[in-house]
């Protein structure tokens, strides 16, 4: 095989493992969340405190994989024709995925019912979940790819100073009591007090530092990409712990006290540079790589729908009961680890039907709907 067609399928390769991990890490952790007992979440465990670390790594990764995968996706071609289409694409899914965020969300089947919800049903509405956060920063990751291929400068740099700005002003943006100043649907997207699990500070950072690798992995055109790629991620992974290291004991040496896990920046800065770590370890796994499974793509494919159903089978919906009803917190801890490998088991599954349908089935019908219409055309002329 060339070097140019080897580079391209690690690159493949690299974006399928990065996008799989990131959804299947988030599918495990929202099942055990659901189904082990609150018997073994004990704050002294250090098992249990070390899976709720990591577990805290899988949101910072699907929103690096998301950023990383549509900075390539932007990168791809300099025609401003194919450019246009890739900004309407982009635009018309990053409105679907808020728009299916806030449906998950909502406190009734239909908008009709809601003369009976109460403000703590509002509230939670308009909370920032995951979908929203990525639907938005994906629009602003657009936006400024769009205003630096029409005004010629670097889109990378100013990710990259907005991704620092969103990390250095987490903490101030965190005090500020948005909800006194801004309506709760706007209010939100700032502050966690209103229920947002996911506001714009310093979340956004995620996707918009994976949008400047994947637009430098994007420039690239030659073998060592990869390799620069894995060593510059594995670098600046370092470089983030260390420093949270280091202002976590300058804040114990100084006030003798840590605010590690509330209100400092240091969780956000080490939980990234873990992330680019994973990231820099799936670049040189995805060196030698010439094929995975077409399961493993298909799901990767497939993220978002993998994630919406999941989450209402697990969590429930207005539409439907989730599992968390009937046997919420209720399992042990191989009992719970059978729930997750069921669970990834029926997502894989679920991945596959709906890869034939939209690939075999949906084009089948279409076809046979288009023909009877021609059909039923060419006898009305006659």
């Amino acid at each position: 095989m060339s070097s140019v067609g080897h580079t391209h399928t690690s690159r493949v390769v690299f974006i399928d493992l990065l996008r799989f991990v990131a959804i299947f890490l988030m599918v495990h952790g929202h099942t055990v969340d659901v189904l082990l007992s609150y018997n073994y979440r004990m704050p002294s465990s250090v098992g249990f405190n070390t899976w709720l670390f990591f577990r805290g790594l899988t949101a910072p990764l699907f929103l690096f994989a998301s950023g990383f995968v549509y900075g390539v996706r932007f990168r791809r071609t300099d025609s401003t024709v194919k450019f246009k289409l890739i900004q309407r694409k982009t635009i018309r899914r990053a409105l679907l995925i808020i728009l299916i965020g806030y449906l998950m969300k909502s406190p009734t089947p239909s908008p009709f019912h809601w003369t009976h919800v109460t403000y703590q049903m509002v509230q939670l509405f308009f909370a920032v979940d995951i979908l929203q956060l990525i639907g938005v920063s994906l629009l602003i990751l657009l936006g400024i790819e769009t205003l630096a291929r029409n005004y010629k400068f670097e889109a990378m740099r100013v990710l990259l100073l907005v991704s620092f700005l969103f990390l250095m002003f987490h903490p101030i943006v965190k005090l500020i009591e948005w909800e006194h100043w801004l309506p709760l649907s706007l209010s939100s997207w700032f502050s966690q007090a209103t229920g947002s699990l996911f506001p714009l500070f310093p979340w956004g950072a995620y996707l918009f530092l994976g949008g400047v690798l994947g637009i430098y992995f994007q420039k690239k055109n030659y073998f060592t990409d990869l390799i620069i790629l894995s060593k510059v991620q594995l670098k600046l992974g370092i470089i983030f712990i260390a420093g949270a290291v280091m202002l976590n004991l300058f804040e114990l040496l100084l006030f003798a006290d840590s605010t590690f896990w509330t209100i400092s920046p240091n969780l956000v800065y080490s939980r990234f540079g873990i992330v680019l770590v994973f990231g820099s370890l799936f670049a040189l796994i995805s060196i030698p790589i010439k094929h995975i499974p077409q399961f493993l793509k298909n799901a990767s494919k497939n993220s978002l729908e993998i994630y919406v159903v999941h989450v209402m089978l697990l969590y429930g919906s207005s539409w439907n009961q989730g599992i968390k009803i009937f046997i919420g917190n209720k399992l042990n801890v191989l009992e719970t680890i059978l729930g997750v490998i069921v669970m990834i088991v029926l997502m894989i599954l679920f991945s596959e039907l709906l890869t034939k349908f939209n690939n075999v089935t949906y084009p089948r019908w279409k076809q046979k709907i288009l023909t009877k219409l021609k059909s039923k055309k060419y006898k009305l002329k006659n």
